[in-house]
């Protein structure tokens, strides 16, 4: 379990960061913001640019760097795919099921699989330059901040012991050399890590299935605090304005002091629970949520996407889609915000939403057979995401 902790304060930064390679992690920035203010908005009909079938589902969710989509499957294959043409550049093929999102950093792809691996892959070759064995299935996504790749890993749950024999209940957080994929830190959570991590100045934040969020020293692991959720977190937290805002499979959402853990407000949005993580601008925190339903429903709630006021945690709207299930994180632009809807069953009302920053449906994008479970990208005014449809799409 985790050692000792401390009480070093941490320094935060603003969200809204962007660079000039796109959108080029899970949530676009390594504060998980989702939020790319200058991004040109996608407000009318979308156009297909293109799409690419693969072998299997879309769940692992597209990044955009060098004028290359790169995307994970349920196929295990890893696709890089030319962000103009849609044509394939390179795929690699892993040893299981790709569900992370893969992260782009100085000519190397980053990513991880339920065989139980880390990857690093030339970005341009798909050559492999590095790869490491960990002792669990992984869902988290990596972050390479400074040359160091921060990674949950572990995956117990029902959703990964359909695919793993003997898995381990362990889990784990990593830093890794990002040049050789040396372990400078292992810390061991007891619990699987499916949450991706927030990288602060000299603080990581993590959610945990033991109902945790914790706050790690960067250089050494070591624990600065702990936040006691009521449920477990497979959320990614987001970093801003000196707050972590995560989620939890109990429907709430907090906020929490980034420096010290003291809560600051919590939202329950009485759905089931939210697997999904929080995008933030400069006055709203956005997110959706699935609610309680046994499909087929006659009498069925619908997934809602919502914004709360970031200081106070009041709800400013909520727009009910027609999708059971919201598992996606938001993708928000100064003018609109792009989700993804799906189910477990193919019942409709599965697809991309496009709203505005007031919760009106600016358009629907519709994809059948259980539709969007990733969270799209958006990059050069083009909105990339997977589906379960087993095809990569580029929207206009």
């Amino acid at each position: 379990m985790f050692g000792a902790g401390c009480s070093a304060p941490t320094r935060v930064s603003k969200p809204g960061l962007r660079t000039d390679r796109g959108w080029s992690t899970f949530r676009g920035d390594r504060y998980n913001t989702g939020y790319a203010p200058d991004a040109e908005p996608i407000d009318g009909d979308p156009a297909v640019k293109w799409t690419v079938e693969a072998g299997d589902d879309f769940w692992g969710s597209p990044v955009v760097a060098d004028g290359t989509v790169y995307a994970g499957n349920a196929d295990h294959i890893l696709y890089a795919v030319d962000a103009e043409s849609g044509d394939r550049e390179w795929d690699f093929k892993a040893g299981h099921r790709i569900e992370g999102t893969p992260a782009v950093a100085d000519g190397t792809v980053y990513f991880a699989s339920y065989d139980q691996s880390i990857y690093a892959v030339d970005a341009a070759t798909g050559d492999l330059e590095w790869e490491l064995e960990t002792g669990g299935l992984i869902r988290s996504s990596p972050k390479v901040v400074d040359g160091q790749v921060y990674i949950g890993a572990g995956c117990h749950n029902l959703a990964c012991q359909w695919y793993g024999e003997d898995v381990e209940e362990d889990g784990w957080v990593y830093a890794l050399d990002a040049d050789t994929g040396e372990v400078n830190w292992r810390v061991n959570t007891g619990v699987e890590v499916v949450s991706t991590p927030a990288v602060g100045d000299d603080t990581l934040y993590i959610g945990c299935s033991d109902g945790h969020l914790y706050a790690l020293d960067r250089a050494t692991g070591d624990e600065r605090w702990r936040y006691e959720a009521t449920d477990l977190i497979w959320s990614s937290p987001t970093l801003g304005f000196g707050t972590v805002f995560f989620a939890d499979w109990d429907s709430k959402v907090y906020a929490v002091d980034a420096r010290s853990g003291e809560e600051q407000w919590t939202y329950r949005s009485f759905g089931t629970y939210i697997s999904g993580s929080t995008a933030l601008d400069e006055e709203a925190v956005y997110f959706g949520h699935t609610p309680a339903n046994a499909p087929p429903d006659p009498t069925r709630t619908n997934a809602e996407v919502f914004s709360l006021d970031r200081n106070t945690g009041e709800e400013r709207w909520a727009y009910m889609t027609d999708a059971l299930e919201i598992g996606s994180s938001p993708a928000i632009t100064d003018e609109m915000l792009y989700i993804g809807g799906h189910s477990q069953v193919d019942e409709g009302g599965t697809g991309i939403y496009a709203l505005t920053k007031d919760g009106e449906q600016r358009w629907f994008f519709e994809v059948t057979q259980r539709g969007v479970g990733t969270s799209p990208a958006i990059f050069d005014g083009v909105l990339y995401f997977g589906a379960a449809d087993n095809n990569l799409y580029a929207l206009e």
